[in-house]
């Protein structure tokens, strides 16, 4: 056999192999195919065992710090002790969630702010001073608000138009305080931050509405929280400080001679006519001869007319027998009177007479041909009484 031979030979035993040769080459498959079996399987196992050790590694950390943050945030209740807090008119979930955590009923604003967005009823939370707990849970609290029993202090509601001869005493039966307790912490009316005024007074300049007057309070807290609820309304429709005597001064007489809140803007039109002499005046002045400005100075709280002996009377007040502008308010305007001051309708209207006041149709007139008619049908109806 040569070379050639020899050759053929070896490449044809590398091709089919000798006994021996098969057995060598069949361990060697037997043991890459264990790896390729096994090698899979282990490494699932390890992913499995990965992943369950950081599940579990995972959850202790979930449970052991998560609901320690919940705790941290909220505190456990029901709370002790006693705190008064005020919930202002139009505060939000977040204004109440605050004034809460700075009293110390609750620890945090978040569970207080995620219940209220969550609960319908917690919109109705009247406003109001409430008796509470210090420490309370945020749910313990929420409840509490919606549970009128919490209220504190004595409630009181100050209806428009009033003067001060009227409020005093209404405010002393809902608080205990003396009628000459208010009377005597009126007097030095700046003191609250009140402008100086032509009037020399607060007349006019106390917000009427509903109050909760805190148990403890004093003559001089409670004319405070009256003023800054008034100042806060002149502020908010923008009435520079300059103009608030003579904007209260305009809407308090609207409040006082019209009947219906839709003519209060035609009044204060009618003033500002008489005072700029506009229309069938020819541009001659006219005093505005306003029988609320008369009950003021008489010390009438109630009246439709006055009499000659009142229209006589001397006092800058009296708009029978001076003219222009009282020297200031002579009641408390509410929020539509405000807003007729500030921004009446246009017209000519010089004159004006409730022909009805059962109904309180008021009828306004340009001239004084129309307004005499307009006093006759007053007249005609007061008779069919």
């Amino acid at each position: 056999m040569n070379d050639e031979d020899s050759s053929f030979e070896e490449l044809a035993e590398e091709q089919h192999g000798s006994g021996s040769g098969r057995g060598r080459r069949r361990a060697t498959r037997r043991r890459g195919g264990f790896l390729r079996t096994v090698l899979p399987a282990l490494l699932v196992i390890a992913v499995v065992v990965g992943i369950g050790w950081g599940g579990y590694t995972g959850y202790r950390w979930v449970t052991s710090n998560v609901s320690m943050e919940a705790e941290e945030t909220d505190f456990p209740g029901p709370g002790s002790g006693e705190a008064i807090v005020e919930v202002a008119e139009g505060d939000t979930g977040t204004d109440i969630a605050g004034t809460l955590v700075e009293a110390g009923v609750i620890k945090s604003s978040g569970p207080f702010i995620n219940l209220f967005t969550s609960t319908p009823d917690a919109a109705g939370i009247e406003p109001g001073v409430y008796r509470l707990k210090l420490e309370m849970s945020s749910a313990d609290a929420l409840n509490a608000l919606l549970d009128p029993a919490n209220l504190a202090g004595h409630r009181v509601i100050i209806p428009e138009g009033l003067r001060l001869t009227q409020i005093w005493p209404l405010l002393s039966e809902a608080s205990g305080i003396p009628v000459e307790d208010f009377e005597a912490a009126a007097v030095d009316y700046t003191a609250y931050g009140i402008p100086e005024n032509s009037a020399g007074t607060l007349e006019g300049y106390l917000w009427p509405g509903r109050y909760d007057i805190p148990e403890d309070a004093t003559a001089e807290q409670v004319i405070q929280m009256m003023w800054d609820r008034m100042e806060k309304q002149l502020t908010d429709r923008g009435i520079a400080e300059a103009d608030w005597h003579r904007t209260l001064t305009l809407a308090s007489l609207a409040e006082l001679e019209a009947n219906k809140e839709e003519d209060y803007g035609k009044v204060v039109r009618v003033i500002l006519n008489r005072l700029e002499g506009a229309g069938e005046a020819g541009g001659t002045p006219m005093p505005l001869q306003f029988d609320s400005t008369v009950h003021y100075v008489a010390g009438k709280n109630s009246a439709v007319a006055t009499t000659n002996a009142e229209r006589a009377i001397d006092s800058p007040y009296n708009t029978y027998k001076y003219a222009g502008l009282p020297p200031g308010p002579i009641a408390a305007p509410g929020g539509p009177a405000l807003d007729a001051a500030v921004s009446p309708p246009a017209g000519d209207w010089l004159y004006f007479v409730t022909v009805n006041t059962d109904t309180g149709e008021t009828r306004f007139a340009e001239t004084w041909a129309e307004h005499e008619q307009n006093v006759a049908d007053w007249q005609e109806w007061a008779q069919s009484k």
